[in-house]
């Protein structure tokens, strides 16, 4: 931050820690044999029996929320509503996913990393983390940009934990081992070192920037 500062004419500084209540982690590795959505399934429904208060579920694209979106519709009780979010809903679908749930009621909400930083759902207490995300990978021997899933680093992990914790003690469960957390890198490998930089080459070409 110091660094960006200075390159910006020493730009002030302003920090905010906010505020964040405890979040018990619980780790549920699937069996093996286990389809990724049937685990998350099954976790979703222990923790709307072991816990109160909403649940956001982060799985990795549209695709997997549609699948976990069947399978929980046909479990739940009456009282719970499942909400998919992701990038390309409308943004009226969108906003009942980040409203909190209506007295008397629950929500699931199932996500992709679209939840992890850029919107706040409210009344959410749990957590229910796959671990996965689908990222852009830029393939050179090719010249094209494929989608790929891949497991989250440990940054990206807490990152999603927090989650929980914004209104009050709040809960998250990993798919997956204490020991494969441990194995999981620091931080996301930054976009710049994997996508395609040819369009920008080209736009600074045009502005003059050789």
């Amino acid at each position: 931050a110091t660094h960006m500062s200075k390159l910006l004419s020493d730009a002030p500084l302003i920090e905010s820690e906010g505020r964040a209540f405890p979040v018990e982690t619980r780790y549920v590795p699937p069996k093996t044999g286990v389809r990724i959505e049937d685990h998350v399934v099954s976790t979703v429904m222990t923790a709307l029996h072991e816990e109160h208060g909403s649940i956001l579920v982060f799985l990795p694209g549209e695709a997997e929320i549609r699948r976990v979106a069947e399978r929980l519709s046909a479990s739940v009780e009456d009282v719970v509503d499942i909400a998919p979010l992701y990038g390309r809903l409308t943004p009226g679908q969108q906003d009942l996913a980040i409203s909190p749930a209506a007295k008397g009621r629950r929500k699931v909400v199932l996500a992709t990393t679209i939840a992890q930083t850029s919107l706040t759902i409210e009344g959410i207490r749990v957590v229910v983390d796959s671990g996965l995300a689908r990222v852009p990978v830029f393939e050179p021997a090719t010249a094209l940009t494929r989608l790929e899933t891949r497991t989250i680093s440990k940054a990206s992990a807490t990152q999603r934990q927090g989650r929980a914790g914004r209104m009050e003690d709040g809960v998250c469960y990993r798919l997956w081992s204490k020991g494969q957390n441990a194995a999981r890198p620091e931080f996301d490998t930054p976009e710049i070192l994997a996508a395609d930089l040819t369009p920008l080459v080209l736009s600074l070409a045009a502005w003059g920037v050789t």
